[in-house]
């Protein structure tokens, strides 16, 4: 069964919630599965997406929802780096015998 254009779902992201790199990584992980066209117009990110022929469901919406488990992703690592060097300067420097005060 061929797929027309009415299987292409069009989603519009706000550019200020959405990174970039969310919405890439989100697109490197379905792009076997789907056709994912991205487009950037003032702030906002517009996404074509269609799935593939062998592809059925609501594919579209679990891609959504990937970009929005990267973008939390994202947001937490931001705010945990700082704790994490802290606790990696620790462990090396017990490891080298220095103590930290």
């Amino acid at each position: 069964m061929k797929k027309n254009d009415s299987d292409i779902k069009t989603f519009i992201l706000d550019g200020d919630i959405y990174s970039e790199e969310a919405i890439a990584l989100a697109t490197y992980i379905y792009a076997d599965r789907a056709d994912i066209r991205r487009k950037i117009k003032s702030g906002k990110v517009e996404i074509k997406f269609k799935a593939n022929e062998s592809n059925e469901g609501n594919m579209a919406d679990d891609f959504i929802n990937e970009i929005l488990n990267q973008q939390c992703r994202i947001d937490l690592t931001k705010k945990n780096s700082r704790i994490s060097k802290i606790i990696v300067t620790k462990a090396l420097l017990s490891a080298a015998g220095e103590h930290m005060q």
